[in-house]
């Protein structure tokens, strides 16, 4: 047989050189790789550790000692205007361990059958890095930078629901601008992959949208309609009340949390609306005060009183409410102590006369009646130094049940009846003795026609809620008012500790169209020698229906 020229046999063991390279590469690829799929490769790497060769169950103690680093592990954000700086801990960075572990051990097996063997090779020479896999907690980024954004942030406003006109209604949400939560979230395990700290991602701002959409809102207000579909029965102590869904409804709000946007009460609102409801629960406190013995003034103490109601009420309300209770909520009264103590009481120097002024009247009129009774609700007052006192703030609307009368009053220049008409007699004296006490008025009103059991110029008239006597009183000292009566008069005194005196000195007319004006001149004395002039004012028509 003829032999095959060199040159030939040369050429093809060049050639054949190539496959057995290749046939080796392969062959100690799959002797290096093929013993445990669940191995990792040599010469990988995982955080700067080596793990070449480790099972699972080796690998796993590795991945838990390096997800201990990312809780207190510094995330820095990067813009424009500034770095956020923070913790793992507050992003809600976490190592996904089983991830991190897969990845590893997978990482022989990344590629084609055909260029695995090559990717071996290179890792004998160089090792490779297997990825760090981590999560974080979007609803953590989206606090994180509600409090840090450098960006010039301005929040989004979440969906709401209101009940604020009786009618539950869906206030829709709008975008905000600032660093988004959802992009700098998806950002960070990119950037852990590596291992490397601290991670630093860079981000910029753009449209924040609302964390939740119309349909969340939605479904909290049919929540909250169907909690408020009917009236609710309240009672406390002696009193009750129904509460209307157009009051209910009030009280509703809604509230984002991370989860889920969520029903909410008002319960300030809760509270006071109670309170306004069942004013009457309870009994009111007494202040400590005077009462007089002669010439002599004598401080009582006070006694503490009932209302409504303890600040667990509002909660009571509405956890009835969210249970669907049948029958009345039952809300325990909260004790009120007196405002006034017997010492302080005792520290304001209410101890004599400053100050008493009577008027007159036909004994057996049923306005006299009205007089007694306004006079017995305000026998008593004490006008605190600095403070103001109002006849209709203290003793509020003449009825019935107060035990009030009809009487006569002016109405616009008209004699008419009214249950408590008569009562401007009382102001007029509690007028004067004011004006004589050299105490101030910060509201009055003469009557509109002169009556002449009253000073010509000095008097003021009453009516609910307008016109109103208002007393102010700026000495260092409390005033202690004390109204008597007899069938015939009424009598108001005012005791203290001596300040100042007021005399008349004065008066002088002027027509005011079909009207008289009448000033009244007032000269106080104090009692530290200053001495002040002031006026008050009347206006009077001429005759019964006639204006001005």
């Amino acid at each position: 047989m003829a032999q095959m020229p060199t040159r030939n046999r040369v050429l093809m063991l060049a050639a054949a050189i190539p496959v057995v390279l290749v046939l080796g590469l392969f062959a100690a690829w799959a002797i290096d790789t093929g013993g445990n799929a669940d191995e990792v490769v040599r010469n990988v790497e995982l955080a700067g550790r080596s793990i070449g060769g480790l099972d699972r169950s080796r690998l796993g103690p590795v991945v838990d000692d390096l997800a201990e680093r990312y809780p207190d592990a510094t995330v820095r954000i990067t813009t424009a205007a500034g770095d956020v700086e923070t913790s793992g801990e507050r992003m809600g960075l976490a190592l996904d361990r089983d991830a991190t572990i897969d990845a590893a051990v997978e990482l022989g097996s990344q590629g084609s059958v055909l260029t695995r063997p090559f990717r071996w090779l290179a890792s004998v020479v160089s090792p490779r890095e297997a990825p760090v896999l981590v999560s974080v907690d979007e609803s953590k980024v989206r606090a994180v930078l509600a409090e840090e954004d450098p960006t010039g942030r301005e929040a989004p406003i979440e969906p709401s629901i209101t009940g604020a006109d009786g009618q539950i209604t869906v206030v829709p949400g709008k975008p905000g601008i600032g660093l988004v939560p959802a992009e700098v979230a998806a950002a960070v395990p990119p950037a852990a992959r590596s291992g490397e700290l601290p991670i630093v991602v860079a981000a910029e701002p753009g449209e924040i949208p609302p964390q939740f959409d119309i349909a969340d809102a939605e479904a909290v207000a049919e929540e909250a309609r169907a909690l408020t579909a009917d009236s609710l029965a309240v009672s406390a102590g002696s009193t009750s009340a129904e509460i209307p869904p157009e009051t209910l409804r009030t009280w509703l709000t809604s509230s984002p949390t991370p989860e889920a946007l969520v029903l909410d009460f008002n319960e300030e609102q809760a509270f006071a609306d109670l309170g306004d409801l069942l004013v009457g629960a309870g009994k009111r406190p007494v202040d400590a005060g005077f009462r007089v013995e002669g010439d002599r003034v004598i401080a009582v103490p006070g006694s503490s009183g009932t209302a409504c109601c303890e600040e667990v009420a509002g909660q009571l309300v509405i956890d009835a409410l969210r249970s669907g209770a049948d029958g009345t909520v039952d809300l325990p009264l909260v004790v009120v102590q007196p405002k006034r103590t017997l010492a302080e009481a005792e520290a304001l120097g209410v101890r004599q006369p400053i100050a008493s002024f009577t008027t007159n009247y036909a004994a057996g009129q049923s306005r006299v009646t009205n007089i007694h009774r306004i006079a017995e609700l305000v026998r008593g007052a004490v006008i605190e130094p600095g403070s103001s006192f109002s006849v209709n703030g203290h003793v509020g609307p003449r009825t019935r049940a107060k035990g009030f009368a009809l009487g006569g009053f002016i109405n616009n220049g008209v004699l008419e009846e009214a249950v408590g008409g008569g009562v401007s007699q009382f102001a007029t004296t509690l007028f004067n003795a004011a004006f004589f006490g050299g105490l101030d008025f910060d509201e009055y009103q003469a009557h509109s026609l002169y009556i002449s059991r009253y000073p010509y110029g000095r008097e003021a008239t009453l009516s609910y809620p307008k016109p109103d006597l208002v007393i102010r009183n700026r000495t260092p000292y409390g005033v202690l008012v004390w109204p008597t009566f007899t069938d015939s008069s009424v009598t108001v005194t005012l005791y203290s500790t001596p300040y100042a005196t007021g005399e008349q000195t004065g008066q002088s007319e002027r027509q005011a169209g079909n009207c008289t004006r009448v000033t009244t001149e007032r000269t106080r004395r104090y009692v530290d020698g200053r001495v002040e002039v002031d006026t008050v004012f009347a206006t009077y028509r001429p005759q019964e229906g006639v204006n001005c």
